[in-house]
């Protein structure tokens, strides 16, 4: 019997072929102020070939103020128009309905972006931005009310077959919706029916001229995760008032800037954790519910629509990690998928930088068209040095494509350091990305060889026309008095478990292996102090994990001791310029150097010799894989 996931559904009097959204979600991948370009096609449209129901645009702006990053999409004048359609004519092409996000940022736009001060229904700054918003006159809020029906007339003409208002998130719909945002003393703040006027005015105004053309749903945060902010029993009012107000379905999300992980859910929020939201409101209202929020199992995607938990499923960074999750869970093949593991890298914390999305795990995200890797024109012998991410992607790519490939590594496994990045704290599905490597290994019968290669000539056997070395890094060791002391330890030993230590530590080195290492011990009773030499501590962390991680650190007494310079270690601890810290062990965090040691012998004996990921600089996993993948297209 066919699951309920794939039977059609109906939003308003929009048909839709199976329950799958693709989530809207910043990608950074328009141009430069808002317009339309091939490589945001490109990425829908790869969606869409995949049997994706509904693409979601992300937000659209609808006013030059309410823009929160330079590569958003915009809708704030006319000149937009034929460049969305020509991205909406693409989506239904390739099979699939569109619909349009339009939102304004409030208080959660950025001057530095726009070049205009934001507009809030209170002057309170955004934590993260920190920037200086001002009061919305009853003049703006005339405006922007006109702003938001205007835009829901373009999206019209522009093709799109549904549109999306945004309550969701602290931008500025919901901002008026918060008692965390606004403060308002007159009939647009207080109470929740003062709190709800603009947003359903707003609302009504679109829904109105949407009549007939395009069904209307909203996006809410059913909780915003805040002490004064806004909470579910008051969304549950307000998605009533929504749905008498003509609303056609409605879309969960979570949190706002103020409470940004739960906007965009790392690692250490719970998988499916709005379902629960999902499940009371289907119980409030009588259109279609829709869930969001870490869905990368695919029994669990499946169990709630079969269990009428909710109608449809919007997932984001599941379809940016696997552009082809609905069709392998169609077919049942749910080994074969890439699953999302919530690191943020690519996705968000990109996008935050104002670049384009790309993906840990998927080298392709962002870059559909480009990187489509077709059969080598000539079948080659393809010899890996190293088991790790970079060399794993670049064997399951050049064995797509057709070559003979062969894995070398000194231990009798695959992985490379992820089960070392899993071990600490709420960082465990880094294993999906390491077992998802090695079902590719085994299904693609990719040939493996335990040897520790020291030279050209421990391969030289295989016959290879083609080498890549992924030999990986190793933690560098500062040359510091006293390091070679026995209280002296590696991170990597200590998360390993090859190394034990006492009950007081000191970590030299600040950094994400530093960091994540004083978690992992801190968590255990053990008493950790950071040394770092620069002004902070996690300087290299995104901002979806960076705030819980002090939480986490604080909440289990980790000392930080920034701008810190060792002068030595000795059997009792460690001397600072300015101090000393006791310690049973001092483990050293400082840094990773390649394993390049090889390098040379083999390119002078190997016409075709590629070195990739941490063995040609040391760097994050993000990085080897995408070298992984693109040398692999060469070859």
């Amino acid at each position: 019997m066919m699951s309920k996931l794939f039977t059609p559904i109906k939003i308003g009097n929009l048909e839709l072929k199976n329950r799958f959204m693709l989530a809207p979600m910043e990608n950074g991948l328009a141009d430069l102020g808002g317009e339309v370009n091939q490589r945001i096609i490109d990425f829908f449209v790869e969606r869409a070939r995949n049997e994706v129901a509904i693409i979601i645009s992300g937000s659209v702006g609808i006013s030059p103020e309410g823009r929160g990053l330079p590569t958003q999409l915009s809708i704030y004048d006319d000149k937009f128009i034929p460049g969305l359609k020509k991205m909406t004519d693409a989506v239904h092409e390739a099979g699939a309905k569109i619909g349009a996000q339009i939102y304004h940022a409030g208080r959660q736009a950025s001057e530095a972006v726009t070049g205009i001060q934001p507009i809030a229904p209170s002057a309170i700054p955004c934590a993260i931005l920190g920037n200086n918003p001002r009061e919305m006159t009853k003049e703006d809020i005339i405006e922007i009310k006109e702003k938001f029906k205007k835009a829901a007339e373009r999206s019209i003409e522009a093709g799109f077959d549904l549109i999306e208002v945004h309550f969701a998130h602290g931008y500025l719909l919901h901002s008026f919706l918060s008692p965390h945002s606004n403060k308002r003393e007159d009939e647009y703040g207080g109470s929740l029916e003062n709190r709800m006027r603009f947003p359903m005015e707003v609302l009504k105004e679109v829904v109105e001229v949407s009549k007939g053309k395009a069904p209307v749903i909203i996006r809410i945060s059913a909780d915003e995760y805040l002490e004064d902010g806004l909470k579910f029993e008051e969304v549950k009012t307000i998605c009533k008032e929504a749905v008498n107000a003509g609303i056609d379905a409605i879309s969960l999300t979570a949190g706002s800037y103020d409470a940004v992980e739960y906007t965009i859910q790392p690692m250490f929020i719970n998988q499916g954790f709005l379902i629960p939201f999902g499940e009371q409101l289907k119980k409030e209202v009588n259109i279609p519910i829709i869930v969001a929020g870490r869905l990368n199992s695919a029994e669990l995607i499946e169990s709630i629509v079969e269990e009428d938990k909710a109608d449809m499923v919007a997932i984001g960074r599941g379809l940016i990690a696997d552009e082809e999750l609905v069709v392998k869970m169609k077919n049942k093949d749910y080994e074969d998928i890439r699953y999302c593991i919530a690191c943020n890298q690519g996705c968000i914390d990109k996008v935050f930088l104002g670049q384009g999305i790309n993906c840990l795990v998927n080298a392709r995200a962002g870059y559909d068209r480009e990187r489509k890797f077709k059969k080598a024109p000539e079948v080659k012998n393809v010899v890996i040095i190293g088991a790790g991410p970079a060399g794993l992607e670049a064997a399951r790519v050049s064995r797509l494509r057709g070559h003979n490939v062969t894995i070398v590594d000194k231990e009798n496994k695959v992985g490379g350091k992820m089960e070392t990045l899993s071990t600490p704290p709420e960082k465990d599905t880094f294993l999906f990305f390491r077992d998802y490597l090695y079902n590719q290994y085994v299904r693609l019968g990719i040939k493996f060889v335990q040897q520790d290669v020291k030279s050209h000539e421990d391969i030289k056997d295989l016959n290879p026309d083609a080498v890549i070395i992924a030999t990986g890094a190793s933690q560098t060791v500062p040359p510091i008095k006293g390091i070679e002391s026995k209280n002296v330890v590696l991170a990597e030993d200590v998360l390993n478990g090859d190394a034990k230590v006492g009950s007081t530590v000191a970590i030299i080195g600040g950094g994400l292996v530093g960091t994540e290492t004083a978690k992992y011990l801190a968590t255990q009773g053990i008493k950790v102090h950071i040394i770092e030499m620069m002004d902070a501590i996690a300087k290299d962390i995104g901002a979806t994990f960076v705030g819980h991680l002090f939480e986490v650190l604080n909440k289990n007494g980790v000392e930080q001791h920034v701008n810190a310079k060792v002068k030595e270690i000795t059997e009792s601890g460690v001397i600072l310029e300015d101090g000393e810290i006791k310690a049973d062990n001092v483990i050293i965090a400082a840094g990773y150097k390649p394993n390049d040691e090889i390098a040379d012998d083999i390119k002078n004996n190997f016409k075709e010799v590629y070195t990739i990921g941490d063995a040609k600089k040391a760097r994050r996993i993000m990085d080897a894989v995408e070298e992984g993948f693109t040398v692999a297209c060469e070859i």
